[in-house]
């Protein structure tokens, strides 16, 4: 179960003034290799949860949450591109949030909800970790309650600062939430007693998890708060001498990977889901059964299958299901990526495959007639927006100036001008397309 050796292919990007949560406004993204290979791959995600030393603004102080753990094994090129576990092979999506002060419950459900619905996240593998303060985090967001505790598939806080509270640990075990908690037994900063005190309500719990909740308590010479830290190394269990508490697992990373739940989100299948070319046009078409407390479906696109907007929505047929379809008018050109976001009246939702369109470079454009008499007519299958179109003269000096919108036939009078040479150049979407045709 050895971590595959680390890719330059991984990326670690900063996302200055990216708000991520209400108490946050930066964070940085690791996308493993491969991320964007297969539009419906899913991966993993780990939330990183940074210490108090680490807050900042979320722009120029950005680069401090790459001081520890997870992230720091990311910036200097350590963290493996994926790991092996069970004989199936995975690779992380990381996100490390920047909060500007404390970290509140709350903060935590908005930074998975952003994660989920901006990227290929497996909702059955996601889990939480953090250091000191974020540590603390994590045993706050996660036994705040048993749907959070639910939400993700593994907890790993290390030396986390939160006091004991009883309804918290018993919210963790009601959850089943699989627990590995780290500590150093002369934490002169956060007493061990904080650690010891959930890892033991969680499993004297009337129900207590399966399974038991872990810990493992490093013995530094010296007192010292960060060396829980080496929670992350990729040998940590490398002898084996924490084989009680890791199941036999190298690290950390290979012991969540153990552990996911069985979501499913909505109780709606897709049965099909086709996008065709239709001229300028793209039609959507898909098919379900058993949609049960389904409210409808938004239909949404992306040029860069990252970003998506909602461009519509059509109504559930009802409880079972049926054929729908929609036209989107304006596509664009290039690729155009599409997929379909079922909602159900509880406000969970359900993600089609992905499918897409290629409508090319660029569109058929033509001036006719050619020499133009008194009317510039362009034949068109592109659908313009707000394009620009410029003429120029033979001097290149700028004659004329319309916006385009519509497709098919567009006439612009042009009666006035002198007869000659002329070039059209059409501006749409960041790309231009220049036309000779001659005035008579």
């Amino acid at each position: 179960m050895l971590p595959a050796f680390y890719s330059i292919s991984q990326t670690h990007t900063p996302k200055p003034g990216v708000s991520i949560c209400s108490g946050s406004n930066g964070f940085y993204e690791y996308l493993p290799q491969g991320y964007w290979d297969n539009p419906n791959e899913k991966f993993p995600v780990i939330l990183f949860l940074t210490g108090i030393g680490e807050l900042g603004n979320g722009t120029t102080d950005l680069n401090k949450v790459l001081t520890n753990g997870t992230p720091r094994q990311i910036n200097v090129g350590i963290f493996p591109n994926s790991f092996t576990v069970n004989g199936e092979t995975f690779k992380f999506i990381v996100i490390t949030p920047q909060f500007t002060s404390g970290m509140w419950s709350g903060n935590i459900t908005e930074c998975f909800n952003y994660i989920e619905t901006h990227y290929k996240v497996d909702i059955n593998r996601v889990y939480l970790t953090g250091l000191s303060l974020g540590g603390g985090a994590c045993w706050a967001y996660a036994g705040t309650s048993k749907t959070y505790a639910e939400r993700i598939a593994a907890l790993i806080p290390c030396a986390g600062a939160q006091g004991p509270n009883l309804s918290y640990a018993l919210n963790m075990a009601a959850g089943n939430l699989p627990v590995l908690a780290t500590h150093n037994d002369n934490d002169p900063s956060v007493p061990l007693s904080y650690t010891n005190y959930f890892v033991d309500h969680i499993n004297a719990a009337p129900v207590p998890p399966t399974p038991l909740a872990r810990r493992i308590i490093f013995h530094p010479s010296i007192p010292l708060h960060e060396a829980s830290w080496t929670t992350y190394d990729l040998d940590l269990n490398a002898n084996g001498q924490y084989n009680d508490s890791m199941n036999g697992k190298r690290n950390v990373y290979e012991w969540m990977l153990q552990f996911k739940r069985n979501f499913n989100i909505v109780p709606v299948n897709f049965t099909a889901f086709n996008a065709t070319k239709n001229q300028s046009q793209t039609l959507l078409q898909w098919s379900t059964r058993n949609e049960v407390n389904s409210l409808g479906f938004s239909v949404e696109r992306s040029k860069d299958n990252r970003n998506w907007t909602s461009i519509g929505f059509v109504n559930s047929n009802g409880s079972n299901g049926g054929n729908y379809s929609f036209t989107d008018p304006a596509p664009g050109r290039g690729k155009i990526f599409y997929r379909i976001k079922q909602q159900d009246n509880n406000g969970d939702y359900k993600l089609s495959e992905i499918r897409f369109v290629d409508f090319g470079s660029k569109g058929n454009i033509l001036i006719y007639p050619n020499p133009v008499v008194n009317d510039i007519r362009i034949n068109t299958d592109v659908l313009f927006v707000n394009a620009r179109l410029n003429i120029y003269n033979t001097q290149g000096q700028l004659v004329k100036q319309v916006t385009l919108n519509g497709t098919g036939t567009l006439v612009i009078p042009f009666n006035y001008m002198a007869k000659g040479n002329y070039v059209a150049e059409i501006i749409e979407d960041n790309k231009i397309e220049k036309l000779r045709f001659i005035k008579n």
